[in-house]
């Protein structure tokens, strides 16, 4: 393998790497195994798709917008930006991936930012962002200052949300992405890595996975962030069965954006947030031959979600879940959980301005497309909910979802004022002093809700 240099590794020498490592390591090729399962063919996508480009010369970057029908310049809409892998374009990334599917129930805007024509037809690396490059790895950089332009553009044109722009992508895009998460924490309010490592460890790929460390990796992305630094939460997806970026790449992605985030909220990697999940759960694709999923979820501390690993068992690197379409499928694994599905429903949680703690997740907020006529969002109303504590509490202080709320002690028992909501969970935190002086913290999760809705 070759040696590391300190501005990146030489495009030719990753070049030679890939090509040794396997012959599709980053990109996406035609027709995955699994896709022989597919269902039926999806429906079209009925929005509007724009053609555009950023930049000019042999510097110009093409890009695609998906404006869902759903999309009302009368509410801001939340953007999703996806970079593409290597072999790939931004149109097929589109075709395959599904996410206009979300994007027309959700109201979501996207962009699928494509390379310039030099990197497009690069014979070496086809299609490749330069994530290898150390040009890239800071804010400045060719790839990642082309994507945030892009991004700016498209908040401009269109009326978009600030608060909620999110970035995903696999493979290259997706080492891209690690990127853009720790150059522009001021513009992606959280991110999702698939398939790819941690931000400047551009070298985890085949079967060399101990290149530099996730603490490494943590340490120089809060130092990019510089003064924009804020908590970024993050999903990694990723199979068990990828030779071409091996799966411990895919835990160095997730713990590196664990612990920047505790970077920035104090000067210790492995604190407050911890690097142990929270919680391990098993979920099949509901298809036929599913494929099963180990879900780690990760916690800060007050109990709202800040990280997310899916390992898919025996998928190879290749898109979880998309188009059933066989015209349009690319590298797709029908029979894996379907990422935008999956991502969506963790980019919804968050806002840019609420990952500051407490609590990392946002109230949830309506998406950009109008609730029907015949469906309607219930509001809860406030109650006072009983959380275990020790006997004797004192100096008592409670949140819910991250909030201050009112906290007091009825008939010896510990009760907090969950206010009117919209959630179908609440989590509560309340922290004090036992009778003896120790500080305690208990959390609970209130669903009381959702057998009201």
């Amino acid at each position: 393998m070759p040696s590391a240099v300190r501005g990146g590794w030489p495009p030719r020498a990753v070049a030679a790497w890939l090509a040794v490592a396997t012959g599709a390591l980053l990109g996406l090729v035609p027709a995955a195994a699994g896709a022989a399962t597919a269902p039926g063919p999806d429906p079209a996508a009925p929005g509007t798709t724009l053609a555009q480009s950023w930049g000019s010369g042999e510097r110009a970057y093409p890009y695609l917008v998906y404006v869902p029908t759903t999309y009302d310049a009368a509410r801001p809409a939340p953007l999703v930006v996806i970079p593409h892998g290597c072999q790939t374009t931004a149109e097929q990334q589109m075709n395959s991936d599904a996410y206009p599917t979300v994007a027309e129930r959700e109201g979501i805007v996207l962009l699928y930012p494509d390379v310039t024509k030099a990197e497009a037809t690069d014979p070496a690396m086809r299609g490749c962002w330069r994530f290898f490059d150390a040009t890239n790895w800071r804010r400045d950089g060719n790839d990642t200052s082309a994507i945030a332009g892009m991004t700016r553009t498209v908040m401009g044109r269109w009326r978009i949300d600030p608060e909620r722009v999110y970035v995903m992508g696999m493979s290259a895009g997706g080492f891209t992405t690690s990127n853009l998460a720790a150059t522009y924490p001021d513009l992606y309010a959280a991110a999702a890595v698939l398939s790819a490592s941690s931000y400047a460890d551009s070298t985890c790929l085949a079967g060399n996975p101990l290149t530099r460390t996730a603490a490494d990796s943590a340490q120089l992305a809060r130092a990019e962030m510089g003064r924009r630094a804020r908590v970024v939460p993050r999903l990694v997806m990723g199979g068990s069965g990828d030779v071409g970026i091996v799966p411990a790449c895919h835990e160095k992605a997730l713990e590196q954006g664990l612990r920047t985030n505790n970077l920035v909220l104090g000067g210790r990697q492995a604190a407050p947030i911890s690097l142990t999940p929270s919680s391990t759960r098993y979920e099949t694709t509901p298809v036929p031959n599913g494929r099963l999923s180990t879900v780690q979820t990760f916690r800060d501390p007050d109990g709202c979600v800040v990280g997310e690993r899916w390992n898919i068992h025996g998928m190879g690197h290749q898109w979880p879940g998309g188009t059933t379409d066989r015209e349009r499928r690319y590298n797709n694994d029908n029979t894996a959980p379907d990422a935008a599905e999956v991502t969506w429903r963790f980019f919804r949680r968050y806002t840019r301005s609420s990952t500051a703690m407490p609590c990392a997740e946002a109230d949830p907020a309506p998406t950009a497309a109008p609730p029907s006529r015949t469906t309607s969002t219930r509001r809860c109303g406030a109650r006072w909910i009983t959380v275990s504590a020790p006997r004797g509490a004192t100096r008592l202080r409670a949140t819910v979802a991250g909030r201050t709320v009112r906290v007091r002690i009825r008939g010896g028992r510990v009760q907090v004022r969950r206010p009117a909501t919209t959630r179908t969970r609440s989590t509560l935190v309340v922290r004090g002093r036992s009778a003896s002086g120790k500080p305690f913290t208990r959390r609970a999760t209130d669903r009381s809700c959702a057998a009201r809705s």
